[in-house]
C-alpha cells in the first residue's frame, strides 16, 4: 500500500482554504473562512533573510514558511501575522494571515523612483544615529527619515554617536538644540566608550525602536552595546566610509527594558518617492503648525502665508527647501 503524504494533504488543504484569503480584495471572507483564521493567535516577525522567517509566537521564536496561497507573500520586521503553531516536533509554523500595519517606515531607492521598501512595519519609534564627525551629511539623512516617519505614523528619536572623536562639541550641542527645539529627543552617545548609553537606553522602555543610519555611523556598535547578546559583527571603516555589516533586517528584545530594537542595514540614501512636493511640509512640524489662510501652503510667497513672520532655524528652512525641490525634479 502506497504511503499517504500527510503533509502533502495538509498543503493542499491550506491551499485551498487559505486562496479565500487570497480573493479578489472585493470579495469579503466568508464567516466561517474569517472565524477559521482568528483561530490562530497572532506573532510578530522579528527577522527575515534570504526568504527565511521567524517570529515571535506566545513568547518563543520560531522559524516560519508561509502557508497554502500566503506563500509569495512579503513581510517586513515588526508585521503582524496570524501563526499556525507546529503540530509535531519536525513540523513548523506557518504564517495564515498577513494583518494591517499600525505604523510603518517606507524609503524608496532614490526620489524619481516609488518603489517602496519597507524598513520597518509597527515599530513605535525609529532611532536615527548620526556620527558626530559628519553632522551636516546626517542631518540631511535624518531630515529625510523624519518625513517618511511622519508619513508612516512613527515618532523620531535622534542618537549623535561617536563624540569621542570629536574634540569641540560645540557643533553637537547646536544640532541638538536645532531638533529639541521642534520636540524630537536627542541622546549624545559613544559606543566605543559606553558615554550616554545608559540614558539613551532610558526611552527604549516597552518599545519596538528601529535603528537607522548611514553604514559607519557606529549603529552596529551602538546596537551590540544595548543588546550585548545580539553578538553582531561590526565592521572597519574604510577611506570611503563605514562598510555595512548589517545586511538583513533583525528584532532582538532587551529583557531588562521590555523592549524591541530593530537593526536594519547601513544605507547611503533615503528615497522619498511616494510623496508628493505639496505634503512636504505637512511633515515638517514648525511648518504644519504654522497659520496659514491656505490649508495646502508651501510657503513659497501665497497670499496669507505666515512663514515670513515664523521662527524657524535656517537649516531646517533650507533643507524644507532643497527636499522640495528634489521631489519637484523627480515629479
Amino acid at each position: 500500500m502506497p504511503r499517504i503524504d500527510i503533509e502533502a494533504l495538509e498543503d493542499e488543504w491550506e491551499e485551498d482554504h487559505h486562496l479565500l484569503a487570497q480573493r479578489r480584495r472585493s470579495d469579503p471572507l466568508s464567516q466561517a473562512a474569517r472565524e477559521r483564521l482568528e483561530d490562530y493567535a497572532e506573532g510578530r516577525v522579528v527577522a527575515v533573510d534570504k526568504g527565511q522567517v521567524r517570529v515571535l509566537y506566545e513568547g518563543e521564536v520560531l522559524p516560519a514558511r508561509f502557508s497554502g496561497a500566503m506563500r509569495g507573500t512579503k513581510v517586513a520586521v515588526g508585521d503582524r501575522v496570524r501563526v499556525r503553531p507546529p503540530r509535531h516536533e519536525t513540523d513548523e509554523a506557518r504564517i495564515v494571515e498577513l494583518l494591517g500595519r499600525r505604523t510603518v517606515l517606507l524609503r524608496t531607492a532614490d526620489d524619481a523612483l516609488d518603489d517602496e521598501r519597507v524598513v520597518v512595519a509597527n515599530a513605535d519609534t525609529v532611532a536615527v544615529v548620526l556620527a558626530a564627525d559628519y553632522l551636516d551629511v546626517g542631518t540631511r539623512f535624518l531630515d529625510r527619515v523624519m518625513v517618511s516617519a511622519s508619513v508612516g505614523g512613527l515618532d523620531t528619536a535622534v542618537c549623535i554617536n561617536k563624540v569621542d572623536l570629536v574634540a569641540d562639541r560645540g557643533e553637537v550641542e547646536q544640532v541638538a538644540a536645532r531638533y529639541e527645539a521642534i520636540g524630537v529627543g536627542v541622546w549624545v552617545t559613544s559606543a566605543r566608550t559606553g558615554e550616554g548609553i545608559d540614558e539613551f537606553a532610558h526611552p527604549l522602555t516597552g518599545c519596538w525602536t528601529a535603528f537607522t543610519g548611514h553604514s559607519g555611523v557606529g549603529k552596529t556598535s551602538l546596537f551590540n552595546r544595548l543588546v550585548p547578546e545580539a553578538g553582531r559583527e561590526v565592521g572597519e571603516i574604510g577611506r570611503f566610509g563605514g562598510r555595512h555589516t548589517t545586511v538583513a533586517a533583525r528584532a532582538m528584545r532587551i529583557p531588562a527594558l521590555d523592549a524591541w530594537l530593530v537593526d536594519t542595514p547601513g544605507v547611503r540614501s533615503f528615497g522619498l518617492g511616494t510623496l508628493r512636493p505639496t505634503e512636504l511640509a505637512g511633515h515638517f512640524p514648525e511648518l504644519a503648525a504654522l497659520d496659514c489662510e491656505l490649508d495646502d501652503c508651501i510657503h513659497e510667497g501665497e497670499p496669507g502665508c505666515t512663514l515670513e513672520g515664523a521662527s524657524i532655524h535656517p537649516a531646517r528652512l533650507d533643507s524644507y527647501r532643497r527636499l522640495l525641490a528634489a521631489l519637484r525634479e523627480a515629479a
